[in-house]
């Protein structure tokens, strides 16, 4: 399943390194200082004394921009977690349902977005051997670079940096840019989690938008990973718009799950790599039947529970296609 679109929003993958962007330049005000004032005392005027010139403040050195960076590929792993607190609580293990590999290429002018369903087994892992459980679990067993490194061998394309957030920050996030917009392509009802969206441009706060990237029951695992990217996509539309007010304090609050390989001295470069990036065409796809599976169900004889079985050489061939060489 996939879909290939031009938008004039902008540079998917970088959502989240955009966002430290943001967080890291984003101050608040210093707080004003009210001073008790008491009565002068008479006292004899004191002879003018010149007024001192205050000292220039130094500039601060901008940091230079990694060239090399700017004038390649750039490829990072988004992956969302269904951990919230209650969650955490109650000792669950953190599942990676949202699995996106989003890549702008060398010119900025081409993005592909690749979405790995989370029911994906027998995923081939870098350094020998195979995983044999679901991908979604991957990560809790053997750490987010390992997650990072599978996808990359399963899809045979380098993956640059990582960036993760559970679906509470990312709500958070949403609300402090006051809601996004997105075009619902059908009405979805899902009373489990109290989704009701009429078709057609809906606006979204943060519980809408986790609700419309958790929902299944109507459509298909495949079909919320597609809705996944467009929420996505109109985040960091939201945040480029020029226009858009921030609530600073919302929007570090979303931080406290983030994690990611990403150098702090390499933000100013993502930035401008989304800033170059806006008017690039958009390749949306995910890795699901028929094209990109061997078998998807319930396995006979099997404790894997409904698993897909994956065409690796598919996978591989179609990435490598869409994505090119580094």
């Amino acid at each position: 399943m996939f879909r290939k679109r031009t938008s004039p929003q902008v540079a998917a993958p970088l959502v989240l390194a955009l966002l430290a962007v943001l967080a890291a330049c984003g101050s608040t005000p210093s707080p004003q200082v009210a001073l008790a004032t008491a009565s002068p005392t008479p006292s004899p005027t004191p002879s003018p004394t010149p007024t001192p010139r205050p000292t220039p403040k130094p500039t601060p050195t901008p940091i230079p921009l990694d060239q090399a960076l700017l004038k390649g590929r750039v490829t990072l792993l988004i992956v969302g977690t269904d951990s919230n607190v209650d969650r955490a609580k109650r000792g669950e293990d953190v599942n990676t349902d949202a699995m996106i590999v989003a890549s702008v290429n060398a010119a900025k002018n081409k993005i592909v977005m690749l979405s790995l369903p989370r029911d994906t087994v027998d995923l081939p892992m870098a350094g020998g051997g195979v995983w044999r459980s679901k991908i979604n679990g991957l990560e809790s067993r053997r750490g987010i670079e390992a997650l990072r490194d599978t996808i990359a061998t399963t899809l045979g394309v380098p993956i640059d940096y990582y960036l993760q957030i559970d679906m509470a920050d990312f709500g958070r996030v949403v609300n402090a840019v006051r809601g996004i917009d997105v075009v619902v392509p059908y009405a979805l009802y899902d009373p489990s989690i109290g989704l009701d969206l009429a078709a057609g441009k809906q606006h979204l706060n943060g519980n809408d938008a986790l609700r419309y990237v958790r929902s299944r029951h109507q459509d298909t695992d495949y079909g919320r990973a597609l809705r996944q990217q467009q929420v996505v996509m109109a985040l960091v539309g939201k945040l480029l718009e020029p226009h858009t007010k921030v609530d600073l304090r919302k929007f570090l609050q979303g931080f406290a799950s983030v994690r990611s390989d990403i150098p702090v001295a390499k933000l100013a470069t993502f930035k401008e790599v989304a800033r170059r990036s806006v008017h690039a065409a958009i390749t949306s796809t995910v890795l699901g039947p028929p094209r990109f599976t061997l078998f998807q169900g319930e396995e006979p004889n099997s404790t894997r529970g409904w698993v897909i079985i994956p065409n690796v050489a598919e996978m591989r061939a179609y990435a490598r296609k869409v994505m090119g060489s580094k």
